[in-house]
């Protein structure tokens, strides 16, 4: 038999999808049925959150209570067997005097037979439990249901970065130093994206102060210090993960190959360290320019207690939000101007009315821009951004196009490039306008005005491979049929940029 693409690895996925699969199954807990999954999850998440905290509180009682909270939480209700029954569930299969695995069906496609897969959500926590002296057996998660909480994760990013902190403590707490390298890169791409939100955030300010009064959830002067400690917090641990790497050097003296895992986790840390602080700072920087803008303007953020079109439909739905058809303008525009007579005022002169006013509107605004004290703008990280951009220009060297939704097909930690410095994204839109015809190798950089030969100029310099673009012309192509696509909560248009050689 051939195995072809779809069944290469077919028994590793159906083999990590099946714990998720039998969460719950074959329970007999009649109205709870349906919930059976959502309570169970909650309930390995509570102890994953315990273990992280090193809170021993993880006995069948303990375990029990976890159930009866989160259903309380979820608004349901259970009898004390059905409390038992979910317990007892998720710690073993059948009856409690055989405590047996739980098991389930996979086929393999090399073996081409069914096999059975045997697993359990917990196990006995050595480290905790002591029956020697009459104790308990204290639970901790299987690496099969830590898994299903990492997919989870991934596909939510529910974790805080303090969660992510305990997490990487414990697994240098239990020796497994790869693991906890690998957990920074999480570590790091949570950052990084927080980190693009707030760029984010601070332009939509500096070009448009309302924006506060519709990102209410994102206003934070109210509680700057307990962001601040926070923060603090988050340093803390930091500082606890770099001490308990040094001590387990000492330990470990004589051993080159945890010495050299060791030298990796701790240049990893001092990198997440070193983008945390440029975090914490932005997050600090954007609060106070917050309070700034209300102590300056504090008009904008008078309650009005009238619908104003201007700001209610014009600002905050139809600038924001667009429209599906021009008709849908006419529809909204025409009864304000026309409500009786539709022949009274033809809508061919209330547009030109609407074109002078408009652009009368915007030479004020440029004007009052002119007049802002606005905060510094940063300085570039051109290394970040001609890093990202070489992907690009491999492709189109390889490819002759390259659309923005093929970053999706690279690994993680190269689209995580593209959120280390805002300006790599917004460098993207800046090749949506007329073509650019490449004339930069000969030419210095001082004279290049275009932000585009910019970038083509370092990229040159840095990569001289790119060279060869030299002379040629860059354009887009848009397919009209193409809906715009959400890339990490950031609304992408799919057009290409392509390359033509110009002929001689």
């Amino acid at each position: 038999m051939d195995v072809n693409e779809s069944w290469e690895g077919f028994a590793g996925r159906i083999q990590r999808l099946n714990p998720l699969f039998e969460l719950g199954r074959g329970m007999e807990v009649g109205d709870l049925k349906p919930h059976i999954q959502t309570i169970l999850m909650q309930v390995l998440l509570n102890i994953f959150y315990s273990e992280l905290n090193d809170d021993d509180n993880r006995r069948k009682s303990d375990i029990k209570y976890m159930v009866e909270e989160a259903i309380k939480q979820m608004k349901l209700l259970a009898d004390d067997k059905q409390i038992d029954r979910i317990t007892s569930g998720l710690l073993y299969q059948g009856k409690e005097e055989y405590s047996k695995p739980f098991e389930a069906l996979y086929y393999d496609e090399i073996r081409q037979s069914w096999e059975t897969q045997t697993f359990r959500y917990v196990t006995m926590d050595e480290l905790y439990t002591n029956l020697e002296m009459g104790g308990t057996i204290v639970y901790k998660l299987t690496d099969v249901a830590q898994e299903m909480i990492f997919m989870s994760r991934e596909m939510a990013e529910e974790f805080s970065i303090t969660i992510e902190q305990l997490y990487s403590m414990q697994l240098i707490k239990n020796g497994n130093f790869r693991k906890a390298t690998r957990n920074l890169d999480h570590l790091i791409s949570r950052v990084n994206r927080l980190m693009s939100g707030e760029y984010t955030f601070q332009k939509e300010m500096i070009n448009n102060p309302k924006v506060l009064l519709i990102e209410e959830e994102r206003q934070r002067a109210d509680n700057r210090e307990e962001i601040e400690r926070q923060f603090d917090e988050e340093k803390a641990h930091f500082r606890t993960i770099s001490s308990m790497i040094e001590k387990t050097k000492r330990r470990n003296e004589e051993d080159d190959h945890i010495q050299q895992e060791l030298f990796i986790l701790q240049e990893k840390i001092g990198h997440t360290r070193q983008l945390h602080d440029r975090f914490a700072k932005l997050v600090i920087q954007n609060i106070s320019y917050e309070m700034k803008l209300k102590a300056e303007n504090p008009s904008l953020f008078w309650e009005n207690s009238l619908v104003s079109f201007r700001e209610h439909i014009y600002e905050n739905w139809l600038m924001k939000e667009g429209v599906q058809s021009f008709d849908d303008v006419e529809s909204i525009l025409s009864p304000l101007f026309s409500p009786k007579n539709e022949f009274i005022l033809p809508m061919d002169w209330i547009w030109g009315e609407q074109e002078l006013v408009e652009n009368q509107m915007i030479d004020t605004v440029l004007e009052e821009e002119a007049e802002e004290n606005l905060i510094p703008m940063r300085v570039t990280n051109w290394e970040s951004v001609i890093t990202a951009w070489s992907y690009v220009f491999q492709y189109l060297q390889t490819y002759g196009e390259f659309s923005l939704t093929d970053l999706n097909t690279l690994p993680l930690e190269i689209q995580d490039l593209w959120f280390e410095e805002s300006e790599t994204l917004d460098l993207w839109m800046m090749f949506d306008k007329k073509p650019l015809k490449v004339q930069v190798l000969h030419r210095n950089e001082e004279t290049l005005s275009d932000e585009r030969e910019i970038l083509l100029y370092k990229l040159m310099n840095e990569y001289p491979q790119f060279q060869v673009f030299e002379g040629s012309k860059l354009f887009t192509k848009f397919d009209h049929l193409a809906e715009p696509f959400i890339w990490y909560n950031t609304k992408i248009t799919p057009f290409k940029i392509c390359v033509q050689e110009e002929k001689g």
